[in-house]
């Protein structure tokens, strides 16, 4: 009987565990970078351990039970794990003596019907059927931030459900002052600042069909209706996926795009960016290529809302009147971007550019990991690898809270 190993304890782990016949081979253990879920066991009966150390020549196959695997297989190569022992459950087809065929089907026959579901519901917004929020492209949105010098403040999914005072990014906690200040912002009319929403509201044809279907499955069972309660009737919005230009989308040249026209934003400007532990901004690439001179405040990656007061008095002393301010903080970032505009500041909530940046020069087909930088789309255990980057080092002049962490 060979020995297996399933990597990753988390939502699909048990449809995995099913599939598995144990009268074909041992299941060793589960692995996870959760820390806090290693030395648990998985349904009373599987130890969870981390990776590095359960997997070494005595396992004869690791079965990856998440589906964005990207990362994992990254994680599996600098393990040393040969190629031919690592099977990705979701993406491969082949066919294994120890694995159940029927399970797969039978599951992927059920997400079927939910996807077909979730798609009947929202057709009548895509086809223009139902009132949708009014949108302006993020072409529109980029010449008013570089002709009128506007600042941005974004409002994707988790800034939304904050508000509503319900959970979704795993990086900031609902907090009841930031999710007033977050309804304060989306409500305000203020001509400097750009108030961006998700364009996920009306047609979807622009983005990837794995893309089309997370936004329908997302606004389905009633969260529509619930958010379309805070959006204002006649009110333009803009598109906060400015921010999002290349994974999303079926053509590529989208992102070419805006990325273009955020260099020229970029260009030629005194740059002060607030960001989390570990994004890395820019670093070890040419997305500021242009820029005059970058200052960094370096604030907690997690939870930043926790040292709001004390993040915006950091960057009070250490701004420049002429400063072009990027943050990326998550939802603490529209709240921010608000304030400083509200200053005289030019402020822009720039949320993933940077790791999209990076797909975007890879050519990604996935979320993968960018090595020296956080992705938050890999989840709160991706582990980011260290490097060493003095140039990065000497820009920053404050970091802010992060013994909070």
């Amino acid at each position: 009987m060979c020995n297996v190993v399933i990597w990753g304890a988390g939502l699909y782990a048990g449809t995995v565990l099913e599939a598995i016949r144990t009268d074909k081979c041992r299941v060793v253990g589960i692995v996870d970078s959760n820390r806090k879920l290693c030395g648990t066991l998985y349904k009373g009966s599987i130890p969870i351990s981390l990776p590095e150390e359960l997997l070494d020549g005595t396992i004869d196959y690791v079965v990856i039970s998440v589906m964005q695997c990207g990362s994992i297989l990254t994680q599996c190569r600098q393990l040393g794990i040969s190629e031919e022992k690592i099977i990705p459950y979701w993406e491969s087809d082949q066919v294994y003596e120890f694995l159940d065929a029927n399970v797969k089907k039978i599951f992927r026959l059920e997400k079927e019907v939910t996807r077909l579901q979730s798609h009947l519901n929202n057709l009548p917004y895509e086809l223009g059927l139902k009132q949708t929020p009014l949108m302006r492209s993020a072409e529109e949105l980029l010449e008013l931030i570089l002709t009128e010098k506007k600042s941005l403040c974004r409002f994707g999914d988790g800034e939304l459900e904050i508000m509503q005072k319900r959970e979704r990014a795993w990086f900031q906690n609902v907090d009841e002052d930031l999710s007033r200040r977050l309804g304060e912002v989306f409500d305000s009319n203020e001509e400097q600042v750009i108030i961006a929403l998700a364009d996920d509201f009306g047609c979807l044809d622009a983005y990837t069909k794995e893309c089309q279907d997370a936004i329908r499955e997302y606004l389905d069972h009633g969260i529509r209706e619930k958010l379309e309660e805070l959006f204002q009737p006649n009110r333009v919005y803009y598109d906060a996926y400015v921010t999002r230009p290349y994974y999303m989308y079926r053509d590529k040249r989208h992102a070419e795009r805006i990325f273009a026209l955020f260099r020229r934003v970029f260009g030629n400007r005194n740059l002060f960016l607030v960001e989390g532990e570990q994004s890395c901004i820019g670093a070890r690439n040419d997305l500021f290529m242009g820029a005059r001179r970058i200052r960094r405040l370096i604030a907690p990656s997690k939870n930043a809302y926790s040292v709001y007061q004390e993040i915006l008095c950091g960057v009070r002393q250490s701004v420049a009147p002429d400063d072009l301010v990027l943050i990326s903080l998550g939802p603490t970032a529209t709240v921010l971007a608000y304030d400083l505009a509200m200053e005289g500041l030019q402020a822009l909530d720039i949320g993933q550019l940077d790791n999209e940046y990076e797909w975007y020069l890879r050519g990604a087909k996935d979320r993968v990991d960018i090595p020296g930088k956080c992705v938050a789309e890999l989840g709160k255990y991706h582990r980011v690898q260290e490097i060493e980057d003095k140039n990065y080092q000497n820009q920053i002049v404050a970091r802010i809270g992060l013994e909070t962490e």
